[in-house]
């Protein structure tokens, strides 16, 4: 069901974000060959003969002149739009040659991708925010709605009674000692009441309650407090009325956005440091348990990571290497910037070796997730 899972995620991110690429071509006027879910080779393909009437092709069928071909390829960890003469190779006269286009459309075009990303998940923010979206209830806005208070394990200490007991990051306290846990301030006063002895400890955990035993000790990082080891956060679920929903998701995003080029920076500037930073890096198969692991918490929850996944694949995307979006934006800046395009055949051999390289570093990632999972 996890993989299951994993596979429709990643198809809404992809079909939302080649949809960008297939509207912008489509009012642009360039010709889409070919709008495929999944890598080749095709399993599948449809095109629509005439204004109602659909056909279905076979695997060998590369294109049809005048009409878009819809396919279902084998490897389903992707998308692709091939727009007609997108490898650069103008046909003079040919108005729906993408290579015809001019610098702005062309530009227009391969952004849409990234802004689709973008706009899926301002839209489920500003949906969640009305319905009530899972975030800290810290320095909450006017206006804003609580449900389903909790306080929320962020991380768990080495070597402290908490990690010894078996609690886990994202796990949420409900009572300590017979006592419902409301706050943060609440549970250091049930610790400190203890005076070293167990506590019942009731958690909740991927919507199972479990029972666990935690003596608190003199915690030398909080100035010799009782405590457990942990780092707490107080979190619920947060709603808006709708105007002001609007706003707190256009906020929401902005910052996430931020957020996501903060830590990109910072892992950057871990690698050139000699950092061992694979653990702030998760490549498909983390990916999919991460999915598996939230959806256990619920609906809301699952489609918050959705929003988080789309603007990540945005922000990625939009970076200048070969083969992803921004590189293909980086060669139309260039053009306009010189005056003339880069010649065809270099701009797709730099391209290809990039997709390469990209496909190694994904193979890589994937054997850190498969290592960590065995570990």
């Amino acid at each position: 069901m996890t993989i299951i899972l994993f596979l429709a995620v990643l198809s809404v991110l992809v079909v939302v974000h080649e949809l960008g690429h297939f509207l912008a071509a489509r009012l642009f006027g360039v010709g889409v060959e070919e709008f495929g879910l999944g890598f080749p080779p095709r399993l599948l393909g449809w095109f629509r003969n005439g204004r109602h009437h659909w056909r279905a092709i076979g695997w060998r069928t590369r294109r049809r002149r005048h009409h878009t071909i819809f396919s279902l390829n084998w490897i389903p960890l992707g998308g692709f739009v091939r727009l007609r003469g997108e490898e650069g190779i103008r046909w003079p006269g040919d108005k729906t040659n993408f290579a015809n286009k001019t610098v702005g459309q062309r530009a227009v075009i391969i952004v849409a991708g990234v802004v689709m990303n973008i706009v899926l998940a301002t839209v489920l923010f500003i949906g969640g925010l009305t319905i009530g979206w899972p975030q800290a209830t810290d320095n909450l806005h006017s206006g804003a709605r609580v449900i389903s208070r909790q306080v929320a394990v962020i991380e768990v200490l080495p070597d402290s009674p908490a990690k010894q007991a078996g609690l886990q990051p994202g796990d949420a306290i409900v009572q300590a000692g017979g006592l419902a846990v409301e706050s943060i301030a609440g549970l250091r006063l049930i610790n400190s009441d203890s005076a070293g002895q167990p506590v019942n400890y009731q958690i909740s955990r991927q919507s199972k309650m479990i029972n666990l035993a935690i003596a608190p000790q003199p915690m030398e990082i909080s100035g010799g407090q009782y405590g457990i080891g942990v780092a707490l956060a107080e979190s619920g679920l947060v709603a808006y009325r709708w105007p002001q929903a609007v706003w707190e998701g256009l906020s929401l995003t902005a910052n996430n956005l931020k957020d996501i080029a903060v830590g990109f920076w910072y892992l950057l500037a871990g690698l050139f440091q000699g950092q061992d930073m694979s653990d702030q890096v998760a490549g498909p198969v983390g990916i999919a348990v991460l999915t598996g692991q939230i959806s256990h918490l619920g609906w809301i929850y699952l489609l918050q990571f959705i929003a988080l996944l789309s603007l990540n694949l945005a922000f990625i995307n939009i970076l200048p290497l070969p083969a992803l979006d921004g590189g293909r934006l980086f060669f139309i800046v260039l053009e306009k910037i010189t005056g003339r395009p880069t010649r065809a055949n270099l701009e797709v051999a730099i391209h290809n070796i990039g997709f390469i390289l990209l496909l190694a570093l994904v193979i890589f990632i994937t054997f850190q997730d498969v290592g960590r999972l065995i570990k």
